[in-house]
């Protein structure tokens, strides 16, 4: 089931009407796609944020505006650097079938569960690029580390995709690897920790 929001365009453009319309809920953002003219839209700021929480961020989503239904899915996000909310966000229209390229996140599980035992996970790749059918994005890609131990590496080609998804990163880049920490005392008898 794709998850559908609804829009209006947007007649006033520019700085002083952005600010307006984030004040009364709203969220500026603009669609483009291959066989559309960029329409400059607002969203429910509510609407929006509850279906990014929810994994909406590479999803495929319906965006209504006016009536007219344009599928596709988020492409770039700008937030407040401070406050993380979203001020701006462009769609990208697509069909469902079409293949595109996009990044997803990277989840280690069993991280803490490593650095228990004193050594440091050295996540390198936060994402991952991949490209797939734009109706079938997976929200993130997991690699349980939690049987790592020091002087492992973890790279992109240790990790299993379904058939549907081909990965555009080199095969060898590495995801994360697992250093050792040592304590070692400074001058000023600070302590500092070295990664080995």
């Amino acid at each position: 089931m794709i998850s559908s929001i609804q829009s209006n365009i947007r007649n006033n453009i520019g700085t002083n009407s952005n600010h307006r319309l984030r004040e009364s809920g709203y969220i500026p953002a603009v669609i483009y796609g291959k066989n559309m003219n960029t329409l400059p839209i607002e969203v429910n700021q509510k609407e929006l944020e509850a279906f990014v929480r929810h994994g909406g961020e590479n999803s495929f989503i319906e965006i209504n505006i006016g009536g007219q239904a344009y599928t596709g899915y988020i492409k770039d996000i700008q937030r407040d650097p401070l406050t993380r909310k979203i001020m701006h966000l462009d769609f990208q229209q697509v069909n469902p079938d079409e293949r595109i390229h996009i990044s997803i996140p990277i989840v280690l599980k069993g991280k803490k569960l490593v650095e228990k035992s004193g050594v440091v996970v050295q996540q390198q790749l936060k994402e991952i690029e991949i490209e797939c059918s734009a109706g079938n994005i997976p929200k993130k890609v997991e690699f349980d580390i939690s049987y790592f131990k020091p002087g492992d590496l973890l790279k992109i080609a240790d990790m299993e995709f379904g058939e549907e998804i081909s990965v555009v990163d080199e095969l060898e880049s590495v995801i994360a690897s697992i250093a050792t920490v040592e304590k070692v005392i400074d001058d000023e008898g600070e302590v500092l920790l070295e990664e080995k």
